[in-house]
């Protein structure tokens, strides 16, 4: 599919950025642990205005007449309290029981079948597997004689649902005591609090069994020996308990006695166990301890204790609320374990922090030398930072006093005092009757009320009075800004003071609150006005912001804008850009980091992905989204052509380029505004998916690798990278290729696509469906005209989106055609598919460019493959190979792929049919120069192919120097064969003559390297050298011949380089010819003359291999010093059995014989040389023999060996002179 987005991924990558930064600010609001980190506190704020209320009553549900009625009828006792769970109120006069659903006003339910005064009721879960499935609840009543359970079934339907109760049969007795407190946890065990100083647990279970009874009382205090002393040992009884409270994350339950002390009990790690881990007597002392100016006496009296969530703070775990107002903070944890607390048995019971209660006088009256009026607090309610004291007014009459954090001003003081105190707002309101119980109801359980902007539903608590139920709302700061923004007169000081405290960013994010939310706009319009010209008007505008240089005097003046470097000035967004930062933000905090896909196992033990986010939640954010959207388009300072028009019409001003300062606040507008539409339509299609039976669909359709890329994927990955519309894409496609499948219509699935999803399913995807449900319904035609028909118009829909295809729905439509056996138009699919992916062809240049890693023309490449590779598997399993020439041609990369195919299957002859220049293209740079030289031999082309052969003999690598030979060899005949077509006076013909000597050249020098190898192969490494690459004839000297001293190879490369330096040669000569005498495995001088003879033909008619002159020389000093093997004739024969003219050798001899004349004993030896050859050369040569020059060097030596009177010599010389005159 297309990736067509409505912004860049770098905008939207700054807009996620600029979000998750604002949701780390609001992660970073300080904890309770941090406020609390001192030994007490008494600061509080005051309200901007001063008559804001922290919670402001909603409605009174006044007691139903009937109820009223009961009460009349009281004999003894009466209690009230609430029992939110179920939305109901319960109330005891004497032995009935009244359950008041007090959303509906006026039904109760009431259960009369016992006769006992009820002295207490209890809310709490059942225990699983004994009740139903249905009874979600268990009301425990307590009576002096029983205790009592009785089943409740709760349905949410209509106002307060419905509820019925249900004996069940089990009870306990109570044997006269009292149970004036019952409470229960989560796995459903039952403690009581008798007024006999015990503590007792409720033990019951589905059936009776032989070891132990259905239900049963433990008392949990008592020790083993009370079980069997008589009563009227009990001299020492515990105080009673005043009230419990269980903490169901940390398995504790605590216990408030009537002396005000506070017992701690470890329920253990499975809440099974019952051990009492602490037991803390002196509240008050340890309380006066830390704050010494808190008031003593009944005012220390802890009339309530409250149990702080993990979620609120892991280091305070509870707060108790005394008579005066003052509230406790207790933790069970050493202050060095505050910041790693796992769930254990309490170390340490401690009070750690004292919160002194607000004044309850108005402002005015509170003046510092008056002190504050003692409170007489009965009643309170601690729920997640907020705190209700119920204190009395007079005898009909209670007050509320609340109080709940200064989230601005903890804001503010984060960034100067890392470490600060707690600090609220606190507010006084009256309420009719007295109060005898308090229970928040529903709403965000967010301490940070600055974070609930984003219109999730209000706080209430209810107060039961006996004057009924009073619902409070709790007042957020947007509640507050509304209250001073539609004061009749809207004070500009107060406003300002507003803003002060809050920061303009705030402000204008409780400005969106109120236009974008329906409880604001349908409720105030004034509200709304008010907000929109606080937006537009007091929004502030970008601009530079102004520095100070570095390391500058305090005193200092700010530098001048325009003095500034440009790159070096920061520019601030305005404060109505980032309220909408804070409010976009905000908005998305429930979804943002949650898995929207996630991967699970059903019942079968199948994986599925399924969306991992409620649709309840998705639907509540996109709602809030969806009025933000309409609020921004109807605003042109919001839409993102508008705000560039604007920025571009700005012009220069004094202080610097304020159109650059516009042009970048419009950019991030543009970004978050995209990010607003993109998250709406993600959440849509996350619904449309899951309308669709994603589970079963991703089990039966997707591979595990799919199902693996396609869950855990984050709702902010999904919305704000490539990979994310990447996948919701492929959910897509899972979806509609399910419903193809299903031969079922995919118009509606692709018009709800396009209408709720335009950015993810573009108009080139519906192009493609549409493209899809024409080959189904060609499948489907019986006609073969009407089925090429649409499987043509299906070709041509899809050929205008080509570009924009992923490699999966090509492949899927590919195979679509193959089985309706229309080829040809499947070829044409992929090639033009990979010709639209790729319209500058950049993969042909990655081939060409011999594919460098890490580039990014890889993905094209790779992708374009993919396409031919569909064509080259459907030609092999038809096995059609006349198809070839029908392919077309156009398209270089798809033949070069065509290539590779072809000789991967070994098909090198039809691969040399089909030619062509893009075949000697695709050789030359797939590096298949073997075959290239081929097609050239194919084709006639022998110049051609002789160049590849050379360089192929030339090129360094693993080749063997034998194959080089042969390399040099063909190149050599296809050069002779080439100049033989030629005309002879064609100047190619002489170009190719010189190619041909230089050729010949080289195959010497690369025989002569062989030899050399053949001579070194007692040496590894260098005889894999010279296979390596064809050296020089001077390398191979300089390197090799020279270093490893073999004279033998020395020889062979003085022939080859005709080298002119007689004496060296010489020399060489004497060291091989020495080296072969001193081998005692040959024979002595015979061995020279067999090397010689050798060697020798080998060299000539290399006259610098073979210095004649200096060969003889060597030979007679040889010979002379082995004169026992030496016989007269050795020399001539061992040249001239070896190939060395008699001429030359007699010429040779003669020479030497002048230098050395002055050794008679060597003298002699060239002269019986001479003697011998002049014989053997008249025997062979006959009348060729120029005996006139014979003659006289004959008649020289009898001349010299008469003066030496040397008689046997000058008689074998008069007898050759006399055989030479013969023939002469």
């Amino acid at each position: 599919m297309s990736d067509q987005n409505p912004t860049t991924d770098g905008g939207l990558a700054s807009a996620e950025e600029r979000v998750n930064e604002r949701l780390r600010a609001d992660s970073k609001f300080p904890t309770l642990t941090e406020l609390l980190h001192t030994s007490s506190s008494s600061e509080y704020s005051q309200a901007n205005p001063a008559s804001w209320q922290i919670v402001t009553k909603q409605r009174l549900i006044a007691l139903p007449d009937a109820l009223f009625e009961q009460y009349d009828l009281l004999e003894c006792r009466c209690f009230m309290g609430l029992f939110p769970e179920i939305q109901r109120a319960w109330i005891t006069v004497d032995h009935r029981l009244f359950l008041w659903n007090y959303e509906d006003e006026s039904d109760f339910y009431s259960f009369e079948d016992q006769e006992q005064i009820i002295v207490s009721v209890a809310l709490v879960k059942p225990k699983p597997g004994v009740f139903i499935d249905s009874i979600k609840y268990v009301l425990a009543v307590a009576t002096p004689l029983e205790v009592f359970l009785l089943g409740i079934k709760y349905e949410e339907a209509g106002r307060g649902g419905s509820v019925s109760l249900f004996a069940t049969q089990i009870s306990v007795p109570a044997d006269s005591v009292a149970m004036t407190s019952m409470v229960g946890t989560e796995a459903g065990r039952i403690f009581m609090a008798g007024n006999d100083g015990g503590l007792y647990e409720f033990e019951y279970q589905a059936e009776d069994s032989w070891l132990r009874r259905r239900s049963k009382k433990v008392n949990l205090t008592a020790s083993v020996g009370s079980y069997f002393l008589p009563s009227f040992w009990h001299m020492h009884r515990e105080k009673p308990a005043l009230s419990m409270a269980v903490d169901n994350e940390r398995h504790l339950l605590y216990v408030l006695l009537q002396d005000a002390s506070i017992k701690v009990f470890w329920l253990g790690h499975n809440g099974g166990e019952f051990v009492l881990a602490h037991h803390h007597k002196t509240v008050g002392n340890a309380a006066a301890l830390l704050c010494p100016q808190i008031n003593e006496g009944r005012e220390l009296e802890v009339v309530s204790m409250h149990v702080i969530p993990t979620s609120e703070s892991r280091a305070i775990h509870l707060v108790a609320v005394t008579a005066g107002g003052s509230r406790l903070y207790f933790s069970t944890l050493p202050r060095v374990q505050w910041y790693s607390a796992n769930v254990q048995m309490p170390a340490v019971f401690d009070l750690v922090h004292v919160r002194l209660p607000p004044d309850s006088r108005p402002v005015a009256m509170q003046l510092p030398h008056l002190r504050a009026p003692t409170l007489s607090v009965h009643c309170s309610l601690y729920s997640h930072g907020t705190v209700l004291l119920a204190h009395e007014l007079n005898d009909d009459h209670d007050a509320i006093l609340a109080g709940a954090p200064d989230c601005a001003l903890a804001l503010r003081r984060q960034v100067t005092q890392p470490r600060q105190i707690l600090c609220e707002f606190a507010a006084e309101s009256r309420i009719e009757g007295r109060t005898w119980a308090m229970a928040e109801l529903a709403g965000d359980e967010n301490t940070n009320d600055l974070a609930t902007v984003s219109g999730i539903p209000t706080r209430h608590f209810a107060v039961l009075t006996n004057a009924g139920v009073s619902v409070l709302a709790k007042q957020r700061p947007v509640d507050m800004f509304r209250a001073l923004i539609t004061q009749p007169a809207l004070p500009e000081a107060q406003l300002k003071q507003f803003v002060d405290a809050f920061g303009l960013a705030e402000v204008c994010a409780m400005c969106f609150t109120i236009l974008c939310t329906d409880d604001f706009t349908q409720t105030s319009a004034q509200a709304v006005t008010a907000a929109r010209r606080m937006l537009f008007e007091f929004g502030g505008i970008p601009r530079y912001a102004e520095t100070k240089l570095l390391f500058e005097p305090p005193t200092a003046p700010t530098v001048p804008l325009s003095e500034q470097p440009a790159a070096q000035r920061k520019i601030e967004l305005s404060g109505r850009h980032d309220g909408l930062v804070i409010y976009v933000s905000r908005i998305l905090q429930p979804v943002w980091q949650e898995l929207a896909t996630v991967l699970r196992k059903d019942a079968m033990n199948k994986h599925h992905v399924e969306i991992g986010i409620d649709a309840a939640r998705l639907l509540g954010v996109q709602q809030r989204l969806q009025r933000l959207q309409h609020f921004l388009t109807t605003n042109q300072r919001f839409v993102p052509d508008q705000i560039n028009q604007l920025a571009e019409s700005l012009q220069q001003t004094p202080e610097g380029n304020v159109s650059a300062c516009w042009q970048a606040e419009a950019q991030s507008l543009a970004s978050l505004y995209d990010l607003v539409v993109l998250a709406i339509e993600t959440i849509s299609l996350l619904s449309l998916i899951q309308d669709f039976d994603l589970p079963r669909i991703s089990a039966e359709a997707m591979s595990s690798e799919k199902r693996s890329e396609l869950s855990d994927l984050k709702f902010h990955t999904l919305v704000c990278t490539k990979g994310g519309r990447e996948a919701c894409r492929a959910l897509i496609v899972a979806v509609i290729n399910a419903q193809i499948k299903q031969h079922s219509s995919i118009a509606s699935i692709s018009d709800a696509l396009r209408l709720r999803c335009a950015s993810i399913f573009s108009a080139q995807d519906v192009s493609l469906y549409k493209a899809m449900e024409l080959l189904n319904l060609a499948s489907e035609a019986s006609e073969p005209a009407e089925q090429r028909e649409l499987a043509n118009n299906a070709l041509e829909l899809l050929r205008d989106i080509s570009g924009t295809l992923v490699l999966d729905n090509v492949r899927y439509v590919f195979g679509r055609f193959v089985k309706l056996n229309m080829r040809a138009q499947a070829v044409d699919l992929a090639l033009m598919c990979a010709k639209g992916v790729d319209p500058k062809d950049q993969a042909l240049a990655f081939w060409r460019d011999r594919a460098p890693a890490n580039d990014k023309r890889q993905e094209l490449y790779e992708f374009r493959t993919s396409c031919y590779q569909l064509v080259l598997d459907d030609l092999a399993e038809t096995a059609n190979v006349s198809m070839l020439r029908l392919l077309p041609t156009d398209d270089a990369l798809f033949c070069f792929r065509l290539y590779d195919w072809l000789l991967d299957r070994g098909q090198t002859t039809t691969l040399y049919e089909l030619g062509g220049p893009l075949l000697e293209e695709y050789f030359a740079v797939a590096d298949q120069r073997d075959m290239l030289w081929h097609l050239y031999v194919h084709e006639g082309r022998f110049a051609m192919a002789a160049v590849v052969q050379r360089d192929l003999a030339c090129q360094p690598g693993d080749l063997k120097l034998a194959r080089r030979i042969e390399y040099l060899s063909l190149a050599i005949s296809n050069v002779k064969i080439a100049i033989d077509q030629m005309d002879k006076d064609d100047e190619a013909s002489d170009q190719l003559a010189r190619v041909l000597r230089e050729t010949e050249d080289m195959l010497e020098v690369a025989q002569t390297q062989m030899e050399l190898q053949r001579l070194a192969q007692s040496h590894t490494e260098v005889a894999k050298r010279l296979d390596r690459q064809l050296y020089d004839v001077s390398a191979l000297y300089q390197d090799f011949a020279e270093p490893l001293q073999l004279p033998e190879a020395k020889l062979l490369i003085f022939k080859v380089s005709c080298h002119d330096d007689p004496e060296q040669v010489a020399e060489v000569w004497e060291e091989l010819l020495r080296s072969t005498l001193s081998d005692p495995l040959r024979t002595g001088l015979m061995a020279v003359a067999a090397k010689i003879s050798e060697l020798v033909p080998r060299l000539l008619p290399s006259s610098s291999a073979v210095p004649v002159n200096g060969l003889v020389a060597v030979l007679v000093r040889l010979a002379n010093e082995r004169p026992a093997e030496y016989v007269p004739g050795y020399i001539c024969d061992s040249l001239v059995l070896a190939g060395v003219p008699y001429q030359a050798v007699f010429e040779s001899l003669v020479r030497v014989h002048r230098r050395l004349a002055g050794d008679p004993s060597l003298a002699e030896m060239l002269v019986r040389e001479v003697v011998y050859l002049a014989g053997a050369w008249l025997a062979s040569a006959g009348e060729d023999v120029p005996t006139m020059y014979v003659d006289e060097v004959i008649s020289q030596y009898i001349v010299q060996a008469n003066v030496a009177k040397n008689q046997a010599l000058q008689s074998d010389l008069l007898k050759a002179q006399e055989k030479v005159r013969q023939v002469l």
